[in-house]
């Protein structure tokens, strides 16, 4: 089932427990025209740009759901829980990319999977070349994230002194490092699909990074056949590369399904907000 319909209906109208989710945090509308311009105006922070801010510029906001309802109502509406694969086989799975911390917990939940008997004959890589962030991505915290505390194999290097600059180059990285913990069958097959940043919006400001599309589509200019996916993207962001797999994959005659780990612990609200409101957006383009 696409995971939207946990959402809205097939006349776009919210799911009771969506509706609910909504009254608590005191967002208006009865459809999914409305409620998308809502969470839009409230959740969905731009720069003096206009383009949207990175969830980690994100100001803070308060919402008068207290904390144990709000996680309620996140598990129940599938931007919360853990989800596993239904299926034990699939034609490929997918690593989409993300900020270091993410990157590490997606390619982990695919080994997980692959432990738990869960089968795929390729895994296709969803990266682009956004530079990193040194004060976020970095040798160290791979390092740790990687469950290597302390390792340190190149003193004193760094992700620049090793070549690795973009997005698709740290996961490249991260692949090599996993693999001596991967099977053979598993670590062997990788296509690395490798998205471009995009023109400034305005003259002279900066480059915009490649997004969850803009790497589907790269990946689809090599015509791949048609086939099942199994997304690796945990809570909350595994909505919205639901909605936008299937948006661009299925008219392709693929499948989708997406799966991962649980909410992290100390995520901020403006960033799960954000994502809610993100997700109703990608929702509503796609039933356009």
């Amino acid at each position: 089932m696409r995971r939207s319909y946990l959402l809205f209906d097939s006349v776009n109208q919210p799911t009771e427990a969506f509706a609910q989710f909504l009254q608590d945090v005191r967002v208006p509308g009865n459809d999914l025209q409305s409620i998308d311009n809502a969470l839009q105006a409230r959740f969905f922070q731009k720069g003096p740009d206009g383009q949207p801010l990175e969830r980690w510029e994100l100001k803070e906001v308060e919402i008068s759901c207290p904390p144990e309802r709000f996680r309620y109502h996140l598990n129940l509406c599938g931007f919360g829980m853990k989800t596993t694969p239904s299926e034990q086989g699939y034609a490929r799975a997918a690593w989409p990319g993300a900020l270091l911390v993410r990157a590490v917990a997606r390619l982990q939940d695919l080994m997980t999977a692959w432990d738990d008997g869960v089968r795929w004959q390729e895994t296709i890589v969803f990266g682009g070349k956004r530079l990193l962030r040194p004060d976020r991505e970095n040798l160290q915290e791979a390092w740790a994230l990687l469950e290597y505390p302390g390792y340190d194999p190149l003193p004193q290097a760094s992700f620049e002194e090793l070549g690795i600059k973009t997005e698709l180059d740290m996961m490249r990285w991260l692949w090599e490092q996993q693999a001596v913990d991967m099977p053979q069958e598993f670590g062997t097959t990788a296509v690395f699909v490798d998205a471009s940043m995009k023109p400034a919006i305005i003259p002279g400001g900066p480059s915009v990074r490649p997004t969850t599309e803009d790497t589907i589509r790269e990946w689809l200019q090599g015509n791949p056949t048609p086939g099942s996916l199994l997304v690796s993207s945990g809570a909350p962001y595994g909505m919205a590369q639901d909605e936008a797999f299937w948006m661009l994959l299925e008219p392709h005659g693929h499948t989708v399904e997406t799966f991962g780990h649980d909410l992290p612990d100390g995520l901020l609200v403006e960033a799960i907000m954000r994502e809610v409101a993100g997700t109703v957006n990608r929702i509503r383009r796609a039933r356009a």
